[in-house]
């Protein structure tokens, strides 16, 4: 570290990445832990609209866990990762 250097920049992640990579975690462990399992349970109580619901919220969730991940992605590519 230079003498210079200030806490945010000696920071290993800057908080908007670090904000990114969180919500991909958040957004993964919900399309591949949760949803099917509401999904189920929503065809087995004979609910197609809360199925059709469910879908719905997994299509939107795996389009914004897309999004974040083409975003840390073009900072990794940016160098601003590390």
């Amino acid at each position: 570290m230079t003498e210079g250097t200030t806490t945010k920049e000696s920071a290993l992640l800057e908080d908007s990445t670090f904000n990114v990579i969180t919500q991909i975690e958040k957004k993964a462990d919900f399309l591949y832990s949760s949803v099917e399992k509401y999904i189920r349970d929503a065809e087995k109580d004979n609910k197609p609209q809360l199925v059709k619901l469910w879908n719905t919220i997994k299509e939107d969730e795996q389009n914004h866990l897309k999004m974040l991940r083409n975003e840390l992605i073009k900072e990794i590519k940016q160098n601003k990762f590390g």
